[in-house]
């Protein structure tokens, strides 16, 4: 499997890990209470699952957002390098805003800033997957009028 594949691959698994994420953001936005913030972070919290299937899916979205930044380096595509970097920043901005939405009562400036990152990411992604294809369509249409 060439880079172009595997780059499209990762691209689907963030995507999906994104629609999740945003689902139990949601979820835990309109019917969950967090408990205070040292509970949050304290590693016997047994409080909702969602909550916990959330931290732990985010922390899945960076290190793919990362993964992509390292394979699209290797694909030497500077605009989808580039847009790699801008969603791996509006990851990181939804990371901070999703900390602080937890640790400082629950504020819904903070879910809307996660909820516009997502927008930003998932736009950002579904632009990547456009341009891989035209990359893979490329460089298949060279092969074969080589071959």
């Amino acid at each position: 499997m060439g880079f172009f594949e595997t780059y499209k691959n990762i691209l689907l698994v963030i995507v999906i890990l994104l629609f999740v994420q945003f689902w139990l953001g949601m979820v835990t936005n309109l019917f969950i209470t967090l408990p205070s913030a040292a509970k949050v972070i304290s590693l016997n919290y047994s409080g909702s699952p969602e909550v916990l299937t959330h931290i732990f899916n985010g922390i899945l979205v960076v290190a793919s957002a990362g993964a992509l930044i390292i394979y699209g380096t290797k694909l030497k595509i500077a605009l989808i390098s580039k847009l790699s970097i801008i969603a791996l920043v509006f990851v990181i901005i939804a990371v901070i805003n999703g900390f602080t939405f937890a640790f400082y009562g629950q504020n819904n400036s903070y879910s809307i800033g996660m909820a516009m990152s997502f927008l930003i990411i998932y736009t950002v992604y579904f632009i990547e997957f456009y341009l891989i294809g035209k990359a893979i369509v490329a460089t298949s249409s060279k092969v074969t009028s080589q071959g």
